[in-house]
């Protein structure tokens, strides 16, 4: 995934280039914290390489691979850091929906008239 800097010194344009072009819904993009994350195969899309690229680097079969086998590691730690987010808000929720449960029960208490009865309350009431 790429920044919006990255993204815009790989493609040869400016950062306000590419912002504009997510923000005209011409390139689509993530926010992640405040950050947008932009897959290459997207801004590929949009932003097409003019670069040429020699005949060897074209008709090797080795580049591909390594490029996908880079990509698949790059996925795989993502998917491993996406998996541990959501364990760890899975934990919060966990915690925070037992600290509600038990605030209710504090609030019903409160509201419950739990005082002893007294032996005058017992034969008047």
């Amino acid at each position: 995934m790429f920044t919006l800097g990255t993204a815009a010194k790989h493609v040869g344009k400016s950062k306000p280039t590419i912002s504009k072009a997510i923000k005209d819904g011409k390139l689509s993009a993530t926010k992640v914290d405040g950050v947008y994350q932009i897959d290459p195969s997207e801004l590929a899309r949009v932003f097409p390489s003019t670069a040429t690229t020699s005949p060897q680097v074209a008709t090797s079969p080795s580049v591909p691979l390594a490029l996908s086998e880079q990509r698949n590691v790059h996925l795989e730690a993502t998917v491993d850091d996406l998996k541990s987010r959501l364990d760890e808000m899975k934990l919060e929720r966990d915690q925070a929906l037992q600290d509600a449960r038990e605030d209710r029960n504090r609030v019903v208490a409160l509201l419950e008239d739990q005082r002893p009865k007294t032996l005058w309350s017992k034969l008047f009431k």
